[in-house]
């Protein structure tokens, strides 16, 4: 289990392993709130109010977990929230509303990375500085540490799943957004969407199967590079 490996460190608990886990939980809030606070914030702003009158707006992260996303989660690393109920026949635009609606998230996750980019690279230019003889200030600096690494590796994660186009993703509903969603296309990817996403993340489980799984080539390849060229922007002013 994902957050198991979080917490032992060579194979034994350590206060870095707790400090993992702790700066895990606390970036996994941050993404997955305010993944789904934009989604229902956009919707507000085009017209439609649905998620503010279901209290979808809120930052409790009760409001937002779904136990099998969150299940996901914890077992490999990544997963989904419970989908901001939206209702697009209030959109001012339908079209316009559909499509910065299904991007609000996946825009809001890569601007938590790109701003936790330039926190980390600030770190990493003063902890040379630093005096890490005192325990408290070698601890409060490995959380941060971990924490912002996981806040930029977690959102940029996020934001490239929910590009996919499967159901409930924002990929899906950026696709829908133009097509008929009663298509028999749309109609299939509904259906199996679940058991898709289930595949996929068995087969990046799979120690010898992982380098040929989609995911390990989209997410981690790709969400590499996002990483490196955010890392590096921020580097040219340290």
């Amino acid at each position: 289990m994902y957050i198991l490996e979080l917490f032992l460190i060579d194979g034994a608990p350590s206060r870095e392993g707790l400090l993992n886990v702790i700066a895990f939980c606390v970036a996994l809030l941050v993404a997955l709130v305010l993944h789904e606070v934009a989604h229902g914030f956009v919707a507000m702003l085009n017209g439609d109010k649905t998620a503010k009158y279901l209290g979808r707006l809120s930052l409790n992260p009760a409001k937002h977990f779904d136990w099998r996303g969150l299940l996901m989660m914890l077992i490999c690393g990544f997963g989904w929230a419970k989908p901001v109920p939206v209702n697009p026949h209030n959109y001012k635009n339908l079209k316009v509303g559909s499509v910065t609606v299904a991007l609000a998230g996946v825009a809001t996750n890569l601007l938590l990375a790109f701003v936790a980019s330039f926190f980390y690279v600030w770190l990493q230019s003063a902890i040379p500085s630093m005096d890490f003889s005192n325990e408290v200030l070698y601890y409060t600096v490995y959380l941060l540490n971990v924490t912002l690494q996981f806040i930029i590796q977690l959102n940029i994660n996020f934001a490239l799943f929910n590009l996919l186009p499967l159901y409930p993703l924002d990929g899906y509903r950026l696709l829908s957004s133009f097509m008929n969603e009663n298509n028999k296309f749309l109609t299939a990817i509904r259906k199996y969407s679940f058991y898709i996403v289930i595949a996929l993340v068995a087969l990046n489980l799979v120690p010898y199967l992982k380098t040929f799984s989609p995911l390990y080539w989209y997410i981690g390849k790709f969400g590499g590079a996002i990483v490196e060229a955010f890392l590096n922007f921020w580097r040219l002013f340290f």
